[in-house]
C-alpha cells in the first residue's frame, strides 16, 4: 500500500523560522511592542517589534511585591494579559512556537548543522527549565526586585547586549562586569548548541517550559501509527531535539517541529485534535479475498 506523502508545507519550516525572526525584528512595526511575541525574542534589540513575555512576567512579579505591601488591588499586578496571550497560543499549538517561530530556536537549529559529535543530555535535565520558570522568573524577581533571568538571558546578550552598543556608541562607556558575564553565558550556550541538540530549549527555556504544559491537550496534536511504523529509526535520526518520536510525540520535550511527520512510511501525522487521521493497516492486516483471487 502506498503511504501518503507528507504535506509540502512541512518542508518550509526553515523559511518560516527565518520569516518569523524577520517579522519579530523588522523595526517598522515597533508600534506593536505592547504585544508579547510567542517566542524568545529580546525586546531590548534595537529593531524588535514586540515585547518579551518572560521579561513582562518578571516585571509583573516585581510589581506584585509592591501591591502586596500596599492597599492596591491584587488584580492590578497580576499579568493577566501576558498569561492570557501565552495560554491562547499554547492551547492552540502546544510547543509548535518553539519549533516554528522562536528566533533562538532557529539559531539552535542552524548551529546543530555543524558536523560535530552530538552528546545526549541526561533525561532528568529537562526538569531544570521548570525550576527556571518558577524560581528564576517569578520567585527571584519577586524577592530581589530585579529581572535576573532577563539580565542573564543569552538571547538578550545577543540581540540587546551586542547590537545596542554597536548602534549607540554612547552606551559603550557603561559596559562592565554584567555585560561580560552575559557574553560569557552566550558564548557557553553557543558552544553547547554545536555539541548538543537544542540545549537551551531542553534545559533552560522557561517559555518552552510553560508551553510544554499544554502539549498533550492543545488543539493541534501529533499521532503515531504503530501499524504503519516499520521501526526503521528515520524519525529518531531526524528529530532536532534528540527524541524518539514513536514514544515522545506530544510529550513535554517535543517542540512540535513536525520533522518526524516526513516519515517515509506515513507513521506520524499531525492534525486538529477533533479530527484524528485514519489508522493505516499493516500488510498482514489488509483484507483478503475469501474465495481467493488469482
Amino acid at each position: 500500500m502506498k503511504q501518503p506523502a507528507a504535506p509540502r508545507w512541512l518542508y518550509y519550516r526553515g523559511t518560516v523560522q527565518f520569516l518569523s525572526t524577520l517579522f519579530a525584528n523588522s523595526y517598522f512595526l515597533q508600534s506593536l511592542k505592547g504585544f508579547c511575541y510567542p517566542g524568545l525574542n529580546c525586546w531590548a534589540c534595537p529593531v524588535a517589534n514586540f515585547a518579551c513575555p518572560i521579561g513582562a512576567l518578571q516585571y509583573s512579579s516585581i510589581g506584585l511585591r509592591g501591591v502586596l505591601t500596599s492597599d492596591k488591588s491584587l488584580w492590578a499586578a497580576l499579568p493577566l494579559y501576558v498569561l492570557g496571550t501565552l495560554i491562547f497560543f499554547a492551547a492552540l499549538f502546544g510547543r509548535m512556537m518553539c519549533g516554528w517561530l522562536c528566533p533562538f530556536g532557529w539559531l539552535q537549529d542552524l548551529l546543530a548543522k555543524i558536523r560535530r559529535r552530538k552528546y545526549k543530555l541526561p533525561r532528568w535535565s529537562c526538569y531544570i527549565r521548570y525550576a527556571v520558570l518558577v524560581v528564576g522568573v517569578f520567585v527571584i524577581s519577586y524577592y530581589t526586585g530585579q529581572p535576573w533571568f532577563t539580565k542573564l538571558c543569552p538571547q538578550g546578550a545577543l540581540q540587546g547586549g551586542i547590537f545596542q552598543p554597536l548602534l549607540h556608541p554612547e552606551l559603550r562607556a557603561g559596559i562592565g562586569t554584567m555585560w561580560y558575564t552575559k557574553q560569557a553565558i552566550l558564548l557557553a550556550t553557543v558552544v553547547a548548541m554545536i555539541f548538543t541538540l537544542r540545549p537551551f530549549c531542553a534545559i533552560v527555556c522557561p517559555l518552552g517550559a510553560f508551553f510544554s504544559l499544554f502539549n498533550r491537550i492543545s488543539a493541534w496534536q501529533i499521532t503515531y501509527d504503530s501499524q504503519a511504523c516499520t521501526d526503521c529509526g528515520w524519525c529518531i535520526q531526524h528529530c532536532p531535539i534528540d527524541l524518539d518520536p514513536r514514544q515522545q510525540v506530544n510529550s513535554a520535550q517535543c517542540i512540535s517541529c513536525l520533522e518526524c511527520q516526513k516519515c517515509p512510511h506515513g507513521a506520524i501525522r499531525s492534525h486538529p485534535a477533533w479530527r484524528p487521521p485514519q489508522v493505516a493497516c499493516s500488510a498482514d492486516q489488509l483484507p483478503t479475498d475469501p474465495e481467493g483471487a488469482s
